[in-house]
């Protein structure tokens, strides 16, 4: 299969890196600033991902106890991240995970 320059250019469209300047836990979305183009998006959806797991020691009278926290991954401001876009050139996309 050959490529040219305009399938090369639809690829760098939908598969960006970036830096996540912005956060919104509660409706599972993120703002991404594209440094390369100079931009921000719009929120993104962040897609489910494998959960993090936090534990806490908790040293009671009888020795130590545990305590699992379970929460979905959400990205941190300033965390790499890889993104992939509709096509649509709309800016609607999605997070995929950290880098």
């Amino acid at each position: 299969m050959n490529y040219n320059d305009n399938d090369i250019q639809e690829l760098k469209d939908i598969v960006r890196v970036g830096i996540v300047s912005n956060v919104n836990s509660a409706k599972m979305t993120a703002r991404v600033k594209i440094q390369d183009q100079g931009i921000v998006t719009g929120d993104l959806k962040i897609v489910q991902n494998p959960p993090t797991a936090e534990i806490k020691i908790i040293s009671g009278s009888c020795g130590a106890e545990c305590e699992v926290i379970i929460k979905p991954w959400i990205p941190k401001v300033g965390q790499w991240v890889l993104c992939l876009f509709k096509p649509d050139g709309e800016g609607d996309g999605f997070i995929l995970g950290g880098i």
